[in-house]
């Protein structure tokens, strides 16, 4: 990771107010309302239905980035996604809120480290297990969802995580959220909304699952207690965003200063007494206020152009923080009638691939005047640093992949 010390501050770099927020169901979610209508009872992937019913009928008219190969890539990417945790269903498949390997008499006897200690231990775990990003924060409960599709969250003073007939319970003791973070190919991504694309979120999904169930269980091994999470249980970008891995784009994705919004997000939660770290503020608010870029390239104009709102009129949002909210229905029905997701809005993220020239003449003004502009500084930082490889300061430039000891 960049170092993030001039990034940090002290305040989280976005405005919630109490009074109107409510932690948020996952019934609300666009893929349960969508999926919810089209199969005329409660389904969380009942979209898909539709989405492959339109893909097989690209496939069959030849359509170009949709041959039956690049939907052999994309289902073998998706594998272990599927087979560990279906995208995420708490305490479901592999997710298991319970150790499945770990002897009993190991998983109640902590290991004596410090916190200091044991936080360098996780981190460079994680890292070993497949994730680009880790930062850890503490498990603020707002982020937690109210529900799932059928039961409620419970957040409990004391006890066990654990899930009953009447709801999940996670006492207040899980306290800690280790945020994992996974870059997806570029060049795959840069395919949108055509199938390649899928297959980098795909995979991106699977190494997500890999990684949180293995870290999971590794600190089970050390004595505590661990909850993997892809995209149940919890918000992952809120939580990335108070883990100091990025702030939150127009388009409602995180952006880190290491590869843009081109990750995929998952996490850990924990009663492992870890050491949090900071919010960072590197300019994200400031420049997507000038930037509309994803706005632009967004099929079914589900990105909004206007400026950040604490309100938000739709069901798929939740009204109380400032923020630019996104029309989730609008982009999931443009994936069913595509025949495959989309990612057009990561893909011409300029810090996705770092500043070129023509971007200035496209600006409709400079971010941060005081600071300069903010992705000419990143992009420098990034090229330092070998995150980037940049032949000539006018072109774009290519995004080096990490060296990963896992998957």
């Amino acid at each position: 990771m960049l170092s993030r010390d001039e990034m940090k501050v002290d305040q989280k770099p976005y405005r919630v107010d109490g009074s109107i927020y409510q932690r948020f169901p996952v019934t609300n979610q666009a893929f349960a309302i969508v999926s919810t209508r089209d199969m005329g009872e409660p389904s969380y992937l009942g979209f898909l239905e539709k989405m492959h019913k339109n893909l097989g009928t690209r496939m069959q008219q030849g359509d170009k980035g949709f041959s039956r190969e690049e939907n052999a890539r994309d289902l073998g990417a998706n594998a272990m996604n599927l087979i560990l945790g279906s995208y995420g269903f708490p305490n479901h498949q592999f997710l298991q809120w319970k150790s499945m390997i770990v002897p009993e008499h190991l998983s109640k006897m902590p290991v004596g480290n410090s916190s200091k200690e044991l936080t360098d231990m996780v981190k460079n775990t994680a890292k070993l297990y497949g994730s680009d990003l880790t930062g850890i924060t503490e498990l603020d409960e707002k982020w937690i969802y109210s529900k799932d599709m059928e039961k409620p969250f419970i957040i409990i003073d004391e006890g066990e995580p654990e899930e009953k007939e009447e709801g999940f319970y996670i006492p207040r003791s899980m306290n800690r959220a280790i945020v994992l973070a996974f870059l997806m190919d570029e060049e795959m991504i840069y395919e949108s909304p055509e199938l390649d694309a899928s297959v980098a979120t795909s995979f991106g999904y699977s190494r997500m699952g890999i990684t949180a169930v293995s870290l999971a269980e590794y600190i089970r091994a050390l004595g505590y207690r661990a909850i993997p999470s892809m995209n149940d249980t919890a918000l992952s970008i809120p939580l990335a965003v108070d883990a100091g891995l990025g702030q939150l784009g127009r388009h409602g994705l995180l952006i880190t200063p290491e590869y843009g919004s081109n990750v995929r997000l998952a996490k850990v939660l924990t009663d492992m007494p870890l050491e949090p770290d900071q919010p960072i503020d590197f300019g994200i608010t400031e420049f997507c206020e000038n930037c509309i870029l994803c706005a632009e390239h967004c099929p079914p104009e589900a990105i909004t152009q206007g400026e950040q709102t604490i309100d938000c009129n739709q069901i798929t949002g939740n009204s109380g923080v400032k923020k630019w909210y996104i029309k989730g229905e609008r982009c999931l029905n443009f994936w069913q009638e595509n025949g495959a997701s989309c990612a057009n809005c990561i893909a011409v993220c300029p810090f996705t691939y770092g500043f070129e020239s023509m971007q200035c003449f496209e600006c409709k003004g400079c971010a941060e005047r005081d600071r300069g502009c903010i992705l000419q500084t990143n992009t420098l930082y990034r090229i330092e640093n070998g995150y980037l490889k940049q032949e000539r300061w006018a072109d774009r430039g290519e995004v080096m992949i990490p060296r990963r000891r896992g998957l």
